[in-house]
């Protein structure tokens, strides 16, 4: 803040808004680098019971936008999730994006931490990864990379794509930044799903007082985008 001759918290948010290569300096440091398979069960379980089956009834094939997926955890998860129940009747397209090139390397390898696997039974575990070379890691099989692509993407930047049926924005845009910003982008980001599709959030996350025509469901996590009108 000294630096750049900011007196306040205000004035440094003010900067942030503005430049952009302070705000990437500063998401540098603040982005979670740390997540893990299947984070929030009761996201997981709705997804199975609820999201998922909502799309198949209309969609045999699913595509899916993980915009800021830090290491891929949470890519890989969708991937697993949907082999696991519905890879005979349909398939699934998944777009992992992140403005960190170092995580999205590291998503690309697919190599784990125990720690990161700890969500995981002994027989998930053994289906979906095979021991690294590194003694206590773990690498995805190969079929649970299949469907996935992995895009450098700023979400302050245009959209990578559209017609999504479901956009996970995870611990990232609302919470490191103001209602402000967080409107001006999500609403971008909004323009990305389909109507009918979801918008999954983090557990700890609200969205900001803005109409979007978001519906909440029996999840915390989880709105559905409505026709607008």
């Amino acid at each position: 803040m000294e630096t750049l001759g900011c007196s306040s918290i205000e004035q440094y948010l003010d900067v942030l808004d503005e430049n952009r290569a302070e705000r990437e300096t500063l998401l540098f440091f603040l982005r979670i680098t740390i997540s893990r398979f299947f984070r929030d069960r009761e996201l997981w379980t709705s997804l199975a019971d609820s999201v998922f089956p909502t799309l198949l009834k209309q969609n045999d094939a699913l595509k899916i936008w993980c915009a800021g997926c830090s290491c891929g955890e949470e890519v890989y998860s969708l991937n697993i999730l949907h082999e696991e129940h519905w890879a005979t009747c349909s398939s699934i397209k998944i777009l992992g994006t992140d403005a960190n090139d170092a995580c999205l390397e590291r998503a690309q390898k697919g190599i784990y931490q125990k720690s990161s696997l700890r969500e995981l039974g002994p027989t998930m575990l053994s289906t979906c990864f095979h021991r690294s070379v590194r003694r206590n890691d773990f690498a995805i099989k190969q079929k649970f990379k299949e469907g996935i692509a992995w895009k450098h993407h700023d979400f302050f930047n245009a959209l990578p794509d559209r017609g999504f049926h479901a956009v996970f924005l995870r611990n990232n845009l609302l919470t490191y930044h103001r209602p402000r910003v967080q409107s001006i982008v999500l609403d971008r980001i909004l323009q990305s799903l389909l109507p009918g599709g979801f918008l999954v959030i983090g557990s700890h996350e609200i969205l900001p007082p803005q109409p979007f025509n978001l519906v909440p469901t029996a999840c915390n996590m989880i709105y559905q985008l409505q026709e607008s009108g």
